[in-house]
């Protein structure tokens, strides 16, 4: 048997033993942690294109705000141009913008989710460019890889670095 995986009976209306539901070992997210629920979707239709799976009998995915993040973060590292952010503390004491990671927040809420992210932008590239190329990518990444409609990405620009600023190497995404 799959160590991921148990089978267990669920039975039918008519007390079927043989009907089995999959069920996953990996634990649920915390209750804290917000997530998206989505209809996978799966199942067959019948030989004559009714029928198949009930909704309820599919199961479902749950995507976290923070898989959003990790997946828009990897969006705007890959952007040219974008840098990231240092904190408050770190711009006090002179530290340049650059040394860090883009910053980003997301909330998913039912099928969409609204992202925030702060950046530093590459002196002398044309801000505004920047910004709708890293949107755009972002747009793309998640939309692609979690089925969410992006409904808005919010794109703060906290400074600009200067050239040959060193720029980290993209993080590996946890």
């Amino acid at each position: 048997m799959n160590p991921v995986s148990t089978v267990e009976p669920t039975g039918t209306a008519t007390g079927d033993p043989d009907t089995i539901r999959a069920t996953r070992l990996a634990p649920p997210p915390p209750d804290d942690t917000p997530t998206r629920t989505i209809d996978t979707g799966t199942g067959s239709a019948g030989a004559d294109g009714s029928g198949g799976t009930a909704p309820e009998d599919r199961g479902r995915v749950d995507i976290a705000d923070q898989v959003v993040q990790k997946i828009a973060l990897g969006a705007l590292e890959e952007t040219e141009g974008v840098g990231g952010t240092t904190g408050t503390v770190g711009r006090m004491l002179g530290r340049d913008d650059s040394g860090g990671h883009p910053r980003v927040e997301a909330t998913v809420s039912g099928q969409s989710t609204r992202i925030d992210a702060r950046i530093s932008v590459a002196y002398p590239s044309p801000v505004a460019a920047v910004c709708d190329r890293a949107r755009a990518h972002v747009v793309r990444q998640v939309e692609a890889l979690t089925g969410l409609s992006v409904a808005r990405v919010d794109v703060v620009v906290t400074a600009l670095t200067l050239p040959g600023a060193a720029r980290p190497a993209a993080r590996e995404l946890e």
